[in-house]
């Protein structure tokens, strides 16, 4: 496997005429897909930040890594409970895109997230109640995103969907659900890049 991605780096490198750097962040509006129903689930407003290599293929191809700082999570009502899960990741998204016109592009790619911190936050009329289990939810998280922009100057405005594949949490264990229930995290990011 090792092997497999080294020799994808040097062709990938050697295709490459053009590379730019840069930082990118914005807004997160993240909630979770079920396998199993769960209807009482509302968007979470979150943010992500980064950096970004982007590489010109050629006049209409190029690659895009990049290492993002992710907060997302869910936010789920309960009668008077007002349940907030927030689930913070350093994503690795590797993005394809396209420029069919110019300044316009479409993108998609895999993206895989670790795990760094997570919180519960629980609110009643008179009390709120916060905890940490991290050993509660999957290191990992694997999701494709798929996505459309358009540069201007040295920038550019861009809107991104990330669909999860993977369950959030481990075996069930989290105390908030039951276990015969996939959650997997979903999110729409709209942001600015600019290049350095």
């Amino acid at each position: 496997m090792k092997r497999f991605f080294g020799i994808l780096g040097l062709v990938t490198v050697s295709m490459v005429y053009s590379q730019s750097f840069g930082v990118k962040g914005g807004v997160n509006i993240s909630t979770v897909s079920k396998e199993n129903g769960w209807s009482d689930t509302n968007s979470k407003i979150g943010y992500y930040a980064g950096a970004y290599m982007h590489a010109q293929v050629n006049s209409v191809f190029s690659i895009q890594p990049e290492l993002i700082y992710n907060n997302m999570g869910v936010k789920y009502e309960n009668g008077k409970t007002s349940h907030t899960l927030n689930l913070d990741y350093i994503a690795m998204p590797i993005m394809f895109q396209f420029e069919p016109i110019p300044k316009f592009y479409l993108e998609a790619g895999p993206q895989l997230g670790f795990l760094v911190s997570n919180k519960n936050k629980y609110e009643t009329d008179n009390k709120t109640i916060i905890e940490k289990d991290k050993d509660a939810y999957n290191q990992f998280d694997l999701s494709v995103g798929l996505g459309l922009g358009y540069k201007f100057n040295n920038m550019a405005i861009g809107v991104r969907y990330l669909a999860g594949f993977t369950d959030i949490k481990k075996n069930g264990s989290t105390s908030w659900n039951n276990s015969d229930k996939q959650l997997r995290n979903n999110g729409l990011q709209i942001g600015l890049q600019f290049g350095l």
